[in-house]
C-alpha cells in the first residue's frame, strides 16, 4: 500500500460522520436530524421487498375501477337487447337505406357489430349522388371521423408505451439502486412512493452524485455494493434523450401529421363535391342597416346588378312556370342540378331568404301544441274505449282472473269483468316537447304538414268576407225563423267557425215551444249507437236530406217485429264489416228516405235470475239453454264462431260513459280547427312584412364564397338543423358575451382550486410535506390501506368529479354565444373544454404537484430548481391513478348512459299517444365535448409521462382502445346524425392540437435534465420541443389557408366595396333610395290565400325546388320531425318491420327542404296522430276526421298489415267478387 492510499484511508475513517452528512446533504436534501418526530415516522422500502401505503391505495385503486367498470360493462351487455329503443336507434330510425344490420341479442354481440372499427377515408368520389347509401361511404361522418382521431391515438400510445416498457423502464431499472438507498427517510415525516422505483426519479440521484465530493463518490460506491454505476449515469441519459427523440416523438408526429393531411384532402373534396362548392351564411340586418325596409326582391335585384347574384333573377322568372308544373318526378340524388347554373364567379349569391319577426306566430304555436295534445289523447281514450268480441268466449278475450287459493276452481275459464270504458288511467304529466332540431324559433313545438294540406278545404260559411248558412240546400220560412231571433242581439253561429271569436256573438238561445227564449242546450252528442264522435250533427242532418244515409248500427239493421230490450243489443246479427276479421271503418248504407226511422222501443222483459255478477258472461245474447257439461265445451282457441267478431265497447253493457269522451273530442276539435286559422293569418301578415322589408331580423344565404361578403356569418353546417332559430329572432349582445366568459373563468379558477387541493391530497406521503401543510400529519406517520386510499383514490375520484361538474357548467354557458351556428357553438364549446382540460387539469396537475413537493426548497431557499423538478417527475403517479379511474369506467358509461336510459324508461311509462312515445325516445345526437375529455386528459398525460413515468403509457392505451371500441358500437347503433355535418372540421381541430401536444414529452424532459445542470442533452430536448411546435404551426396554417379577399378579381373587389357601401351607408345616403325601398312592394289587400305555398309564390315569387331534385345545400340530416314528417315518424317504431313500402309522396319536410325562412312561417296544419287497433276504431276515426273536418290523420305503424289495409282489403274484396 502506498503512502497516498494510507493517507486517503486514514482521511476517510477519521471523517466517516462528515461522509454520512455529506452523502445525507447531497442525496437526502436535508441533514438528518435525529428526534422524536423522525422516531416515529415510516422507514422507505424498495419496490419488490416490500409495499407501502401508497402502493397499496393504488393496488385498490385499480381493483375497485376495474371491478366498477367491469360491472358497467355486464350491466350494459345485459340490458342491451331489451331496449333497443335506446341502443339500437339506428336499427328503427333513420331511413331504411341507411338503417344498421340487426345485431343479435347475445350478451357479446356489442364487441363485434358489423361496422369497421376504423372506417376508411376513399380518394375517388365519382360514384357520389348514385344513392343515399353510396355517398354515406364515401363521405364519412364526423362521428366516424372521431373514430380514425382515436385510432391514431392509441397507434401513438401504444408506440410510446412500448418504448417506455421496453427502453426507458430498463434504464431505470438495471443495476441503479432504489430510492430507499439512494434518498432515505424524509427529515420531518414522509418517504418516497415505492411507485416512484419505477420512474425517472430512481436515476435522478446518481445525476446529483455526479457533482458530489470525492467522499460522496465513495460512500454511494459501498452503498451499491462496490460497483460504480455514477459514470453510466450520463450514458443513460443520452440513450433516454435519443429514444424521446427518434422512436417517441418523430414517429408520433409523421403519424399524426400525415393523418392531418387525409383529413385536410377529404375536407376539400367534401366541400367541392359533397356541398358544390356553396356555402350558407347568415347576414344580421343590425350589420347591414342600409338594407332596412327593403323588400327581399329589392335585395335580390340589387345583387343581380352588382354581378354577386347570378341566378337570383332567374329564379324570380322561372318561379311561375314550376308552380304550374308540380309532378312528382323519379328519384334523383344529382348534387349539381343548381351548381350547374352557376357562372363561375368567385362570390355568387344563389339563395336569400329574409327571416322576419314570428314573435306574435309564437304563442299560437304554442297554443296549437297543447290542444293538438289534448285532441289525441281524447282520441287515444275514445279508441281505447272498444275492444274486438266475439259471439261465443275465445282467445281473443279469455283474461285470466287472480285465483284463491281456498276458492273453488270453476268449471268454465273465467273471462273476467270489462275495464273501465276510457281504458287505463292516463297521468297526467308534463307534456314533452319538441326533441327534432330546428323546429321552431321561440316555442317548444311547431306543426308542419305535407304541401297539400295547407289549403283551406270545407268553407261552408265564407263567401267572398260574408257569412251565410253553412247548407247548401234551400232554408224554409219556418226554419230561417227559428234560426235567427228577430228583435234580440243574440244570433247563433257556427262553434266551429274561424271567425266566431271575432263576432260580437252571445250566448247561444233557441224558441222553445211556449215561445220562450231560453239558453240553448250544448250541440247534441251523436248517438254512439249509430255515430262516431267526429260524426257531426250537420253532416247528419244534410246527408239525411239529401242521400237518407245512416251508419250500419246493430240496431238499424234489425227487423222491426223483433221483440227485444232495448237496453241490450243484438250483437248475433250479421253485420258486414268487408269480410275481414278486423272491423274496418265506419260504413254507410243509402236507404230510400221513407225507411229512413229508429226502430221502437220496447218495454223490458221481467228479470230472471242470474248468476253472480262477478261470474256473469258479458256479451248478451249468447246460448243461455241447457246445462252444458264442461267436458263438452272445447276450449276457447277451438271453438267455432257462429259469427265473425265484431266490435263492442269495453264497458260491455251501455254507451253512456261514452258522452264525456265525445265532448272532449268536439272541444278540442273544434279549437284546432279555430286556431289553425289564426295561424293562417298570421303567417300571411309576415310574408307580407317580407315583402315589403318590416321587421326584419336578417337574411339567409346560399352561394359562392359568402365568407366574403361583408357581415356575413358563414353557418358551417350547411343545413336548416344547423341554424339556431331562436337567436336570429333575439340577437345576443356583447353582455351575453360577457356573461358567458365570466362564468367560464370563475368555473375555470374553481377547477383549478380542486386540482390544487387533489395534487396535494396525492402528495400527503411524500418527504416533508406534512411538516409544512399540518392536516396531512396523520397521513405521512401512519403506512396502512386507509392511508393510501386517502391519498390515492380519494384525490383521483375528486379530479374525475369536479371535472364532470365543470365540463357539464360550460356546456351549458357557451349557448350564450352570439354564433348563429349549432356546429358553431359545438366547436367553441369543443375548444374551451379541451384547452381547460389540457391546461387547467393536467399541466395545472403537474405544475402544483411540483410546487407543493419543493416546499421545503422554497422555505430553505436551497435547490430550488431541482426539486421542482423532481416534484414534476413525483406527480407522475396521480396522473397515472386519474388515468386507471377513468380508463373502464368513463368508455362503460358511454355505453349504458344511465341517465337517459332512466328518463327513456320514464317517458314512455307515462306516453300515452304515439307522439308521446315517439318524443320519449327520440335518439340524441353524438357530443363529442362529452364523449372525448377523458381521452384528452389521457392523451395529454401520456405525453408528459410516458417515458418519464412508463406505467402511464399502458393506462392510456387500456382508456383509448376501450373508448374505441365504445365508439364504434355507438356510432354505428346508438347515436344518430340529427345535427348536420361539418366535414370533419372538429376533427382537424383535434389532431392539430395533438400534433402540438407532442412536444410536452421532450420538453418535460429537458426541463429536468437541465436542472441537473446537463445542459447539452438538457438544451437539445428544449429546443426540439419547441422546433416541434413550430413545424406543426406551419403545416397545419398551410394546409388550412383560405383564400382572402385581396386574392379576388378587380370586378368582383369593386361588387364587393359597393356592397359594403349600400349595407353600411354614410351619413350622406340618398333618400330617394329609400323612398323607393317604400314603394318598391306596394301593400297586397288580404285575399283568400289558403296554403303556404301559395303565400311565397304570390307575395315573394319564391317556390320550393322538387323534393327529389335539389341542389347539394341543404345537407341532408336524419333528423325527424313528428309534425313536419308525420307518416314517416310513425314508421320509426322499434317493433315496426325494418322494410316498408315506400311512401308514395313527398311529405312537408321533403317539399321544404330548400325553403329558409323561418319555421312558424312553413307551419302549415298538423297531422294528428293516433295509435292502431286491431278492432279498427282507429281506422274509422281517421275516416269520419278527414271528411267531415278536413283534419288530417295518420295511424301508428306496428307491423306489415298497417301500410295499406285499404288498398289490400279493396283488392282481395274484388277478387271474391270475380266469378
Amino acid at each position: 500500500m502506498t503512502h497516498r492510499d494510507q493517507e486517503l484511508e486514514t482521511s476517510t475513517s477519521i471523517s466517516s460522520t462528515t461522509v454520512i452528512q455529506s452523502l445525507s446533504t447531497h442525496v437526502s436534501y436535508h441533514p438528518t436530524v435525529v428526534t422524536s418526530q423522525s422516531a416515529l415516522q415510516l422507514q422507505p422500502v424498495c419496490i419488490g421487498h416490500s409495499l407501502d401505503a401508497s402502493a397499496d391505495g393504488t393496488i385498490v385503486t385499480v381493483i375497485l375501477s376495474f371491478a366498477l367498470g367491469l360491472v358497467i360493462w355486464s350491466s350494459f351487455a345485459l340490458v342491451r337487447p331489451h331496449y333497443r329503443q335506446l341502443y339500437a336507434a339506428r336499427e328503427w330510425f333513420p331511413q331504411q337505406d341507411l338503417r344498421a344490420k340487426r345485431l343479435s341479442s347475445s350478451i357479446s354481440s356489442f364487441l363485434f357489430p358489423p361496422v369497421p372499427l376504423v372506417p376508411s377515408i376513399p380518394t375517388d368520389a365519382s360514384n357520389m349522388g348514385r344513392s343515399a347509401t353510396t355517398d354515406a361511404e364515401l363521405f364519412p361522418s364526423d362521428e366516424q371521423l372521431t373514430q380514425r382521431v382515436l385510432s391514431v391515438s392509441l397507434l401513438v400510445v401504444i408506440g410510446w408505451a412500448i418504448v417506455g416498457l421496453g427502453g426507458a423502464l430498463p434504464l431505470y431499472l438495471v443495476s441503479i439502486p432504489c430510492l430507499a438507498q439512494s434518498s432515505g427517510a424524509g427529515q420531518y415525516s414522509g418517504v418516497f412512493s415505492t411507485l416512484q422505483d419505477l420512474s425517472l426519479l430512481r436515476l435522478l440521484p446518481l445525476l446529483d452524485n455526479g457533482n458530489a465530493p470525492i467522499s460522496v463518490l465513495t460512500t454511494l460506491r459501498e452503498v451499491v455494493n462496490g460497483t460504480d454505476e455514477t459514470s453510466k449515469a450520463r450514458l443513460r441519459i443520452i440513450i433516454l434523450t435519443l429514444l424521446t427523440i427518434f422512436l417517441s416523438t418523430l414517429p408520433a408526429l409523421g403519424i399524426v401529421l400525415w393523418e392531418f393531411n387525409r383529413l385536410i384532402a377529404f375536407r376539400s373534396q367534401w366541400l367541392e363535391i359533397r356541398c358544390g362548392g356553396k356555402e350558407m351564411g347568415w347576414l344580421s340586418a343590425k350589420k347591414a342597416p342600409g338594407f332596412s325596409n327593403w323588400g327581399e326582391k329589392r335585395i335580390k335585384d340589387h345583387l343581380s346588378k352588382l354581378g354577386l347574384g347570378s341566378l337570383l333573377e332567374r329564379e324570380s322568372r322561372r318561379s311561375g312556370n314550376r308552380f304550374r308544373h308540380t309532378t312528382r318526378q323519379s328519384p334523383s340524388y344529382s348534387s349539381a342540378s343548381q351548381s350547374s347554373e352557376s357562372s363561375g364567379s368567385d362570390v355568387d349569391v344563389q339563395g336569400l331568404f329574409s327571416v322576419c319577426d314570428t314573435r306574435n306566430i309564437v304563442p299560437l304555436i304554442a297554443e296549437r301544441d297543447e290542444v293538438l295534445h289534448n285532441l289525441e289523447v281524447a282520441e287515444t281514450k275514445y279508441i281505447s274505449s272498444f275492444m274486438l268480441a266475439t259471439p261465443d268466449p275465445s282467445i281473443a278475450e279469455l283474461e285470466i282472473g287472480p285465483q284463491s287459493s281456498t276458492e273453488k276452481k270453476p268449471e268454465r275459464p273465467y273471462i273476467s269483468r270489462p275495464r273501465a270504458l276510457i281504458g287505463s288511467p292516463h297521468h297526467q304529466r308534463p307534456r314533452r316537447h319538441n326533441p327534432a332540431h330546428a323546429h321552431s324559433s321561440f316555442a317548444p313545438t311547431s306543426f308542419v304538414a305535407p304541401s297539400q294540406y295547407y289549403k283551406l278545404r270545407g268553407l261552408r260559411n265564407m263567401d267572398g268576407g260574408r257569412l251565410r248558412d253553412g247548407s247548401s240546400t234551400h232554408i224554409s220560412l219556418t226554419d230561417s225563423i227559428h234560426q235567427r231571433i228577430v228583435g234580440f242581439r243574440f244570433q247563433e253561429g257556427n262553434r266551429d267557425s274561424t271567425v266566431l271569436n271575432h263576432m260580437p256573438l252571445g250566448n247561444r238561445v233557441e224558441i222553445e215551444r211556449d215561445d220562450m227564449v231560453r239558453p240553448s242546450s250544448p250541440e247534441p252528442i251523436p248517438d254512439p249507437r249509430h255515430h262516431g264522435p267526429n260524426h257531426t250533427s250537420h253532416s247528419m242532418s244534410e246527408n239525411s236530406r239529401t242521400t237518407a244515409t245512416d251508419y250500419v248500427t246493430v240496431e238499424s239493421s234489425m227487423p222491426r217485429n223483433e221483440s227485444m230490450d232495448a237496453e241490450w243489443v243484438d250483437l248475433l246479427r250479421e253485420v258486414d264489416f268487408g269480410g275481414s276479421p278486423i272491423a274496418g271503418p265506419s260504413k254507410i248504407v243509402e236507404k230510400p228516405p221513407q225507411h229512413v226511422e229508429m226502430p221502437p222501443a220496447r218495454p223490458r222483459p221481467g228479470r230472471v235470475e242470474t248468476p253472480l255478477s262477478d261470474r256473469r258472461e258479458t256479451f248478451p245474447l249468447r246460448n243461455k239453454g241447457q246445462h252444458i257439461p264442461p267436458e263438452a265445451i272445447p276450449p276457447p282457441h277451438l271453438r267455432l264462431q257462429p259469427q265473425q267478431p265484431f266490435v263492442r265497447p269495453t264497458s260491455g253493457l251501455n254507451y253512456d260513459d261514452l258522452g264525456a269522451v265525445y265532448t272532449e273530442i268536439n272541444e278540442w276539435r273544434s279549437r284546432l280547427k279555430t286556431i289553425n286559422g289564426q295561424i293562417s293569418d298570421a303567417q300571411q301578415d309576415c310574408y307580407e312584412d317580407i315583402a315589403e322589408g318590416t321587421r326584419i331580423k336578417g337574411w339567409i344565404m346560399i352561394g359562392r364564397g359568402l365568407r366574403h361578403l361583408p357581415g356575413v356569418e358563414i353557418i358551417e353546417g350547411r343545413a336548416k338543423e344547423d341554424i339556431r332559430w331562436g337567436v336570429l329572432q333575439n340577437e345576443h349582445t356583447s353582455l351575453h358575451s360577457i356573461a358567458m366568459w365570466t362564468v367560464i373563468l370563475v368555473i375555470t379558477l374553481l377547477l383549478m382550486a380542486g386540482m390544487t387541493a387533489a395534487s396535494s391530497l396525492a402528495l400527503g406521503t411524500a418527504p416533508d410535506i406534512s411538516h409544512y401543510l399540518p392536516f396531512f400529519q396523520s397521513l405521512s406517520l401512519h403506512d396502512g390501506v386507509a392511508s393510501g386510499i386517502s391519498t390515492t383514490l380519494a384525490p383521483a375520484v375528486a379530479v374525475a368529479v369536479f371535472v364532470t361538474i365543470a365540463v357539464s357548467i360550460i356546456s351549458w354557458t357557451t349557448r350564450w354565444t352570439r354564433s348563429a351556428s349549432v356546429s358553431a357553438v359545438q366547436f367553441l364549446t369543443l375548444k374551451i373544454i379541451c384547452t381547460i382540460l389540457t391546461f387547467a387539469v393536467a399541466i395545472w396537475i403537474i405544475a402544483v404537484g411540483a410546487l407543493v413537493f419543493a416546499m421545503e426548497a422554497f422555505s430553505d431557499g436551497v435547490e430550488l430548481t431541482k426539486t421542482i423538478a423532481t416534484g414534476s417527475v413525483y406527480t407522475g403517479a396521480f396522473a397515472l391513478l386519474i388515468v386507471v379511474i377513468v380508463a373502464v369506467i368513463v368508455p362503460g358509461l358511454l355505453l349504458l348512459q344511465p341517465f337517459r336510459l332512466w328518463a327513456v324508461l320514464r317517458s314512455e311509462k307515462y306516453a300515452f299517444t304515439p307522439r308521446e312515445r315517439f318524443r320519449a325516445v327520440y335518439p340524441r345526437f353524438y357530443n363529442l365535448p362529452y364523449a372525448s375529455g377523458a381521452c384528452v386528459v389521457g392523451m395529454v398525460f401520456a405525453s408528459g409521462f410516458s417515458l418519464i413515468f412508463p406505467l402511464v403509457g399502458p393506462a392510456v392505451v387500456t382508456l383509448l382502445f376501450l373508448s374505441l371500441v365504445a365508439h364504434r358500437f355507438l356510432v354505428g347503433y346508438v347515436y344518430v346524425h340529427t345535427l348536420s355535418q361539418t366535414g370533419g372540421l372538429a376533427q382537424i381541430w383535434l389532431l392539430k392540437g395533438l400534433a402540438s401536444i407532442l412536444m410536452l414529452q421532450p420538453l418535460l424532459l429537458g426541463l429536468i435534465l437541465l436542472s441537473r445542470r446537463l445542459w447539452i442533452e438538457g438544451g437539445i430536448l428544449s429546443g426540439f420541443s419547441l422546433v416541434i411546435l413550430l413545424v406543426v404551426e406551419l403545416f397545419t396554417a398551410s394546409k388550412t389557408r383560405t383564400r382572402s379577399s385581396r386574392s379576388l378579381e378587380p370586378a368582383t373587389q369593386e361588387s364587393l366595396k359597393a356592397f359594403s357601401e349600400t349595407a353600411r351607408p354614410s351619413s350622406h345616403t340618398d333618400a330617394s333610395d329609400e323612398s323607393l325601398g317604400n314603394l318598391s312592394s306596394p301593400r297586397r289587400t288580404r285575399g283568400s290565400i289558403a296554403s303556404v305555398l301559395e303565400m311565397m309564390s304570390l307575395t315573394l315569387a319564391v317556390i320550393p325546388p322538387a323534393s327529389r331534385h335539389r341542389g347539394p345545400l341543404p345537407l341532408p340530416t336524419e333528423t325527424l320531425d313528428d309534425l313536419t314528417a308525420t307518416e314517416r315518424a310513425a314508421r320509426t317504431h322499434p317493433d315496426a318491420p325494418p322494410r316498408l313500402p315506400v311512401l308514395p309522396f313527398a311529405d312537408h319536410a321533403e317539399e321544404m327542404t330548400g325553403i329558409f325562412y323561418a319555421p312558424e312561417l312553413l307551419a302549415p296544419q298538423p297531422i294528428v296522430w293516433l295509435p292502431n287497433d286491431s278492432a279498427g276504431v282507429a281506422r274509422s276515426e281517421a275516416e269520419d276526421l278527414q271528411k267531415y273536418h278536413d283534419i288530417r290523420v295518420t295511424l301508428d305503424v306496428r307491423a306489415q298489415d298497417d301500410v295499406f289495409p285499404l288498398r289490400r282489403r279493396l283488392t282481395a274484396r274484388s277478387t271474391r267478387s270475380k266469378p
